[in-house]
């Protein structure tokens, strides 16, 4: 019955006609939209909707959530899903939004020898089968332009994505039939083992050194740079951008301007 009502809900939200308040509302919460065809424009609205309507929305360090606060995760959020426009992220009940940086506290883990405890600087998180968690400040510079191929819902939202297949955040999201996924994800791995190699060496790369900590990082700024920066992923890491192109199925180099 639940799921019925919320089929049946959601339904209602698609079908209703997008208005010119919402449209402003996306256009404000997403730099890109204006570049966009109708078609996909409205897509992001309807979508949007209904993340909006589902997902529990808390503000932290004494945060008032706003329209605009939930139009701009949930537009940029909607930038992912073309694939498959049924995702809503059912995994995930709640947003919560501090206004900056936030300090987390970790559970012990190791990393090489040394076992890390303690409290750490966040700008997001993903938590697997919980919330998704962001700050204002990094969602909001977003919304104003390519903000040199940063992301942060984005970011975050790709960890959702690639954690549909399990618990493990692996960098491998899931891939249609048409799409070998080990041919996919061997190709990304050797992309990251370049770059890196490239850095030992010391050389520059276009994704940032964070993005390289991971198969799982990497996705989640590749994909950042691949809705911001699209002309510039393509360039400086083109078999990247042909792997999420091929994933994401949507390439915004046909609509945005070069930086």
């Amino acid at each position: 019955m639940f799921f019925a009502s919320r089929s049946s809900k959601r339904k209602k939200l698609r079908q209703t006609d997008v208005t010119e308040e919402e449209r402003q509302l996306a256009s404000d919460a997403l730099w890109q939209f204006k570049y966009l065809p109708p078609g996909w424009q409205d897509e992001i609205v309807r979508w949007s909707r209904v993340l909006i309507a589902e997902k529990n929305w808390e503000g932290c360090s004494g945060l008032k959530i706003t329209d605009e606060m939930r139009w701009a995760v949930a537009a940029n959020a909607a930038l992912c899903i073309p694939p498959k426009t049924d995702w809503y992220f059912d995994r995930t009940d709640s947003i919560l939004i501090y206004p900056v940086a936030y300090v987390a506290l970790e559970r012990p883990s190791v990393h090489s020898n040394f076992e890390i405890a303690g409290e750490f600087a966040r700008a997001g998180q993903t938590v697997y089968r919980g919330p998704v968690i962001l700050n204002w400040k990094d969602v909001r510079a977003a919304t104003r332009g390519p903000n040199g191929g940063n992301n942060l819902t984005v970011h975050e939202f790709s960890h959702q994505i690639d954690l549909i297949n399990g618990p493990q955040a692996d960098g491998l999201p899931p891939l249609s039939q048409e799409i070998d996924s080990q041919r996919w994800i061997a190709m990304m791995q050797t992309e990251l083992n370049y770059a890196r190699q490239m850095v030992s060496q010391g050389h520059r790369v276009y994704i940032n050194d964070y993005g390289l900590s991971s198969a799982s990082e990497f996705f989640a700024v590749a994909s950042e740079y691949f809705f911001q920066t699209p002309h510039e992923l393509a360039e400086y890491h083109p078999g990247v951008y042909q792997r999420l192109l091929e994933f994401y199925r949507v390439d915004l180099r046909d609509f945005l301007p070069t930086v």
